[in-house]
């Protein structure tokens, strides 16, 4: 009757998974239009004071099947690596957090209807490992970043 009082061993302490981040917005285009503006021309509405590295002068483009920033110096940093994708309907990429070894997923979806278009982002396997910090930016950051595509893009 050994271990009659013994208290069970307690279980790993994993961590668990946090919810997805997710944010949409429609743009008076068509699909194909808001394809473009998403992927050909981030560079001109990304907000780089937001997520940089290197801060408002540097450029963020997609390039080599990534989201490269690239400094004024010529430094570059790669936030995303495209892992998947069909061009002219979604896109999803390996997310890199700046000092940090983790990643998630981040999927964008180009939706064309008949009053525009709608982009979706989903960003996925956040997990109470990830910063607290980092979780609550991208919270706030994804809608911002997506306001500024849909002003681009002539929404309101």
């Amino acid at each position: 009757m050994t271990g009659l009082f013994s208290h069970p061993s307690a279980a790993p302490d994993l961590p668990g998974e946090r919810p997805d981040l997710r944010a949409a917005v429609s743009v008076p285009t068509p699909a194909d239009h808001a394809w473009a503006g998403l992927t050909e021309h981030l560079h001109l509405w990304w907000p780089a004071g937001e997520l940089s590295r290197w801060g408002d002068d540097s450029f963020f483009d997609l390039e080599d099947n990534a989201l490269v920033e690239t400094s004024a110096q010529d430094d570059e940093n790669v936030w995303g690596e495209v892992i998947g994708g069909d061009p002219g309907e979604w896109l999803e990429l390996r997310w890199k957090h700046a000092g940090s070894t983790s990643t998630t997923v981040v999927r964008l979806e180009v939706m064309g209807g008949q009053n525009g278009t709608t982009l979706r982002l989903t960003h996925t396997g956040w997990t109470t490992a990830d910063p607290q910090a980092t979780y609550d930016f991208y919270q706030e950051f994804w809608p911002e970043a997506l306001a500024r595509y849909q002003r681009f893009m002539g929404g309101s």
